[in-house]
């Protein structure tokens, strides 16, 4: 996009397909759309709260806008592509124009503390609940020779990590890598493709995911002021405006993303080179910081192993 060329993402009058719009940023989300004058599918498990938001945002919608909510499980890929199908009916089959990838859960916990299960739905919960969609939309909307865009949304935990999310941080990860590799290909078809790394965002997502997180992963995080799921929502359309691949919502996570940037195109060349060189000196220090607080809650943690009786031997 130009400097100053008009934004091609305009979601009045789009299909705008969104999963785990039923709260947080999703539900941000769908409102924000909506009021833009924008058609809206919102995906989610729970349907009693699934037609409440629908509800909401019907009254927010103008009579010749479209507004539905359809339940799924995101993390079955039949069911994925099935309801990727059934959200086109009412506009003839054609596939949505843009896609916002917002399901997904955290539950913080040491991997040692983790049952195999915890730790597949971690991986189910943060990267095939979004993958498993784009997979589907992409092969939709080539089929259909259909342009648009598809807006992952990893986190700030997919360029940095720390203890208490071995559950979590994989997937966000791998999200990166799905996206990097896909705004590739789909260069091939004009399909633009963008992802959003979030620090925290308030809501009942970050309520379930506080409940019985590690002490440690707390005192790491202590710092942290997690934002308001409308201003989370406001900073990824901005991005999207701009023309952004990888968009941040906070200067903190523009230094995290320039240290691992992986050759992706950058955002504004003047402000990634100043933030590229505080980051030199800010992300080390802040990695010193996390790595000292795990090694100060050590002592806690392996005691509390100790009574739980996690080792094979007790301590001599």
């Amino acid at each position: 996009m130009g400097l100053f060329s008009k934004s091609d993402y305009q979601p009045k009058g789009k299909h705008c397909y969104i999963t785990g719009g039923t709260q947080g940023l999703g539900k941000a989300l769908a409102e924000s759309l909506v009021k833009q004058g924008a058609h809206v599918t919102v995906v989610a498990r729970d349907v009693e709260k699934g037609k409440r938001v629908e509800a909401e945002l019907k009254a927010l919608a103008q009579p010749h806008q479209i507004v539905q909510f359809i339940s799924a499980d995101l993390t079955n890929h039949k069911s994925s592509e099935q309801t990727l199908i059934k959200s086109t009916e009412p506009f003839n089959g054609q596939a949505p124009d843009y896609y916002y990838l917002c399901a997904g859960f955290s539950r913080p916990k040491y991997m040692v503390d983790s049952s195999l299960a915890e730790f597949e739905d971690g991986f189910n919960g943060t990267f095939w609940v979004s993958a498993y969609t784009a997979r589907a939309a992409v092969k939709l909307m080539v089929r259909q020779r259909r342009v648009g865009r598809i807006t992952f949304v990893s986190s700030f935990l997919g360029y940095t990590t720390f203890a208490g999310y071995t559950n979590y941080s994989p997937g966000k990860y791998a999200l990166r890598g799905l996206a990097d590799s896909l705004r590739s290909e789909m260069l091939l078809h004009d399909i633009k493709i963008h992802i959003f790394m979030p620090c925290g965002i308030q809501g009942p997502g970050l309520e379930a995911e506080n409940a019985d997180k590690p002490a440690v992963t707390h005192k790491i995080e202590e710092g942290d002021t997690p934002i308001p799921p409308e201003y989370s929502a406001r900073a990824m359309e901005n991005g999207l405006r701009k023309g952004y691949y990888q968009i941040t919502d906070n200067i903190v996570a523009d230094f995290a993303r320039l240290r691992s940037n992986g050759g992706v195109p950058s955002n504004n060349f003047f402000a990634d080179c100043f933030y590229l060189l505080v980051s030199s000196i800010g992300i080390p220090i802040w990695r010193m910081t996390a790595d000292s607080a795990v090694r100060n809650g050590r002592r806690a943690v392996l005691a509390d192993y100790e009574v739980r009786g996690i080792y094979d031997n007790p301590a001599k």
